[in-house]
């Protein structure tokens, strides 16, 4: 008896985490093929906004003509509202990253969706727009069941990402020319870039170089979208 009770509790314990990890590993996959078939690049913006950093990203993508999605993080919005209304104002997406960055696995089941909750409820009160119309970027690229399941019922757009800058990691690494090289080899995707504001020495300037070897990426035929319009050309009927 007591053996048959491990194996169930450790058969929802897994369920908890391996259900949402499987969904998102073929959102991602998705987001591949559509980007692929229609050789598009949506460039995705992380933990944002930040004060010195997110002005200089929206002045690369205006010089470039390019719209660019930012998923902004509730806590880092506060003090920072004028920053997210020149986004819009210049035409770029604005999504959603949570509240506080929580990490849904290694939380309490519905800490993770309180932080998804008061994460819309800010951007809605900054954006105006309605929660269905926000989409969201799970913290870390992690949910667990209780956070899928919400996220699903309120009928949002969740965002993955195919390619990832490595531009927020201390010790790992990815040239400018190497990501390009990436998003070339695969025909298009989904770039993770991050423009909250830090203090090591040149990272700002690495961030906007790796934006700068995207943005190149128009020469060669490639077409920038915001995130929303990605995902509608992988919609039934998407052109």
């Amino acid at each position: 008896m007591l053996l048959t009770i491990t194996l169930v509790l450790a058969a929802l314990a897994m369920g908890h985490w391996l259900v949402p990890h499987l969904w998102l590993q073929a959102r991602k996959r998705q987001h591949a093929v559509v980007c692929q078939r229609h050789k598009v690049v949506a460039i995705t913006f992380d933990d944002g906004p930040g004060r010195l950093l997110t002005p200089l990203v929206s002045a690369r993508l205006a010089e470039a003509g390019v719209p660019g999605t930012f998923f902004l993080l509730a806590q880092s919005v506060r003090g920072n509202e004028d920053i997210v209304e020149e986004l819009q104002r210049a035409g770029h997406e604005i999504g959603s990253h949570g509240d506080r960055h929580v990490h849904h696995w290694w939380s309490w089941p519905w800490t993770g969706l309180l932080d998804t909750r008061d994460g819309w409820r800010r951007m809605h009160d900054v954006s105006g727009k309605n929660v269905r119309g926000i989409p969201f970027r799970p913290p870390y690229g992690k949910l667990n069941l209780l956070s899928l399941a919400y996220v699903r019922a309120q009928g949002t757009p969740l965002v993955m990402w195919t390619h990832d800058g490595y531009d927020a990691r201390l010790g790992v690494d990815k040239s400018p020319d190497e990501l390009a090289d990436e998003l070339r080899g695969s025909g298009g995707g989904v770039v993770l870039l991050h423009d909250f504001d830090r203090s090591l020495a040149n990272a700002s300037q690495q961030v906007l170089a790796k934006l700068d070897a995207v943005l190149a990426l128009r020469k060669e035929g490639f077409r920038f979208v915001r995130i929303t319009e990605m995902l509608a050309l992988g919609a039934p009927g998407g052109a």
